[in-house]
Order: C-alpha cells, then structure tokens, then sequence
C-alpha cells in the first residue's frame, strides 16, 4: 500500500487534479476513487484518512474511520454491539420509527471510528434482531416499481412497536 499515495492538488479555478506514487495518471475523482478502491486504499478519502471537504464534518473519514484502508475497519464497532447494546438503544426509539431515526440513534452511540457503512450494518441488523424477538413490524415499505420508463418512487421504510414491555423484559 505504501506505493500507492494518492494526492490532490487544487488551483484556483481548475478544478482538482489527482496523481498517485506508482506513476499510475488518474484524471478524475472516479479514476482516483476506483484506484484507491484497487490498491485497498479507502476510496471516499482516498487513503488520507481525513474527511473531504464535501463531507459534513471534518476530522476522519466516515467510510474509513480515519485508517485511510479498505479493509478491516469494523473491529472497534463489532465489541460493542451486543445483545444488551442493542436493547438499550431500541428502547430508546419512538412507537413508529424508519431507518433513518435508528442510524442517527446509533451514530450518537457507537463509536465514530465505525464509519458510516458500519452504523448502517448494525441498524440493519439491530431492525431485523427486534422483527425475529417479535418487538417491532414493517408497516410501510418501500415503493418500487421495476418497469423501463417508470419512476421510481422510494419511501423510508416504517416500523411500528407492537410489544409494550421494554425491550429483553
């Protein structure tokens, strides 16, 4: 990996241009992105570790978590959710709640070097965990229709609680 740095170099009123060590000419953000991706380097910061300036936070890279790698970055999240975790948080949700409540939820309590991509795994995992022990519902799912020249109109799925106990009771 340590052949592959890729850099950014901005000019005033050109536009970004993109270079890596190997010698490798990246002429775009996409071509930069899918060689950082190639060379197991995070394809959001390529490699940097640092937030973009696009991102809405500065500080580390969400995707990434700050190690500027492609890979093994869920280690520090996956200790700490737990059964118990998971109740503790769901108890926290409203009666009727979508995916996007149970991801800002979790993101105030995981850790910040998770990334995005792991708070939308464990909010994945933690709706379906609650479907199987019965506590919560799909009520309203997403609306698609798969035909060539139609829109696709999409929804947040809802759950709705239909246990009135606090969760693990």
């Amino acid at each position: 990996m340590a052949d592959h740095v890729i850099t950014v170099h901005s000019a005033a009123g050109c536009g970004d241009s993109f270079g890596c060590a190997c010698g490798l000419p990246l002429g775009d953000r996409d071509a930069a992105a899918r060689h950082a991706a190639r060379s197991g380097l995070c394809p959001a910061c390529l490699g940097s570790g640092q937030a973009a300036p696009g991102q809405d936070t500065p500080g580390d890279c969400e995707i990434c978590g700050g190690s500027g790698s492609a890979a093994a970055r869920n280690i520090t999240v996956q200790a700490r959710v737990t059964e118990d975790f998971v109740r503790k948080v769901a108890a926290l949700l409203p009666e009727e709640f979508g995916l996007g409540e149970v991801v800002a939820l979790l993101r105030q309590h995981m850790p910040r070097s998770g990334g995005m991509e792991t708070v939308l795994s464990v909010a994945a995992g933690m709706i379906r965990y609650l479907e199987v022990q019965g506590h919560v519902v799909l009520y309203s799912a997403p609306d698609f229709v798969p035909a060539e020249g139609i829109e696709q109109n999409y929804r947040d799925p809802r759950w709705i609680r239909i246990t009135r106990e606090p969760y693990g009771s």
